[in-house]
């Protein structure tokens, strides 16, 4: 079973493509789990993503007609192929630092295989299971559970790509009951970024009754310390996030310079 590695993304963030895409390819190129990158945007035809198109070949470009956060992700999910089952959304600033873990992105691969009823599993414990956390069977995987965990999180997560549209779905229904269906790119934007729908107690709310009703349930990778590096320790190594409030941090500027892969200044 291959992963579908879907990275979303708008024009203010294409100056980031070539960095992420890179470290991508480097760092998975020897691998023995197999991905199908998929590259969705509103501007397929822009000059950025046409250069994007020639360096890296083997990469689908999905074009979107919507622009909005949620439901230029769920337009996404449901361009993929019939056959995709697991998926890996990331965002542009997920910039990969090191090999992922081959032997328990496997086994995570494994798990779904083998229990109909996991719908996802995190591979970037930011926010990590609570030392309290019970361990799925004989697994180092914990069960996220809604009363003491952040069970839906933007951070690398692997998702059954039917649950996770049933979410996107849920979540789009939420914000119309909130807030109406008259509502502008703006404030779409504010909703799904600025107030966060999806990770606040809402969005948990809304997971929690969807994971009831399918009678499914979510797990966690451990992590390996409290302490900011223990990221690299991870399944999926990367740092979260790299742009900040708008903002690309020094430290991604610092990695670009040292992978050789260097970012326009005037394009921060």
């Amino acid at each position: 079973m291959s992963i579908a590695y879907v990275l979303n993304t708008t024009p203010k963030y294409f100056y980031l493509l070539p960095l992420h895409l890179t470290l991508f390819y480097r760092y998975t190129s020897t691998t023995k789990v197999p991905f199908q990158v998929y590259l969705a945007t509103e501007c397929p035809n822009d000059r950025t993503i046409q250069s994007i198109r020639s360096m890296f070949p083997s990469l689908i470009i999905l074009p979107l007609t919507a622009g909005d956060f949620f439901e230029s992700r769920l337009e996404t999910m449901k361009a993929l192929p019939i056959e995709t089952q697991i998926v890996l959304p990331v965002q542009d600033d997920f910039l990969l630092e090191a090999r992922p873990m081959d032997s328990i992105l496997k086994e995570a691969i494994q798990l779904f295989e083998n229990d109909t009823k996991i719908d996802s599993i995190r591979i970037m414990p930011c926010p990590g299971p609570p030392p309290s956390s019970s361990l799925y069977l004989d697994t180092s995987w914990s069960i996220l559970e809604f009363s003491t965990s952040m069970v839906f999180t933007y951070q690398a997560t692997l998702w059954k790509k039917e649950a996770y549209i049933l979410f996107l779905e849920s979540i789009l229904e939420k914000r119309s009951s909130m807030y109406g269906t008259s509502l502008s790119d703006s404030e779409k934007t504010t909703i799904a970024i600025r107030a966060n729908l999806a990770e606040t107690h809402v969005g948990q709310s809304v997971l929690e009754a969807l994971t009831k009703e399918r009678g499914s349930f979510h797990l966690c990778c451990t992590r390996w310390g409290s302490q900011p590096n223990a990221v690299y320790l991870a399944p999926w190594p990367y740092r979260p996030t790299a742009v900040v409030k708008g903002t690309l941090e020094q430290w991604a500027m610092d990695l670009a310079m040292r992978e050789s892969c260097p970012i326009e200044p005037s394009l921060r």
